[in-house]
């Protein structure tokens, strides 16, 4: 059974939640990221981090709930946050890996990088997601 590609763009996101506890690896854990206190699972993330959804581009990801991309885990009066998938994965939970890497292919194997280390994954005051100071650390 073949989709239209509007329907198949707008089942990606629901696609990468299924696909979420598969895609959990050592590498995501690695990442995390401790937020005081407790957050609800209902919690309006942009509340306090509206600078995420502001910019010359907003990634389009942030019209979703946070925990598309992000798992938290409340232990006490703790809050971790880490990456529902690998960085390395994470981006193509929803664009091509096909399309992208043709795009930037000397790039990315120049310097082995990932996607964001070039674009921040949130919003950007540059064109196209780009961060003010690109490539790897």
């Amino acid at each position: 059974m073949k989709f239209a590609p509007k329907a198949r763009r707008a089942a990606l996101p629901i696609i990468a939640l299924l696909l979420l506890p598969a895609a959990m690896s050592a590498s995501a854990v690695e990442h995390s990221i401790e937020h005081p206190g407790i957050l609800p699972k209902d919690a309006n993330c942009s509340s306090c981090h509206a600078n995420k959804i502001k910019g010359k581009s907003v990634h389009s990801a942030m019209a979703m709930p946070c925990t598309v991309c992000h798992l938290a885990t409340t232990e006490g009066d703790m809050t971790t946050l880490i990456l529902s998938m690998p960085k390395e994965k994470i981006c193509f939970a929803c664009h091509e890996k096909s399309a992208q890497s043709q795009r930037h292919k000397p790039t990315v194997k120049a310097l082995k990088a990932q996607c964001v280390d070039c674009h921040d994954s949130h919003s950007s005051p540059r064109r196209s997601l780009l961060r003010e100071q690109a490539g790897p650390d």
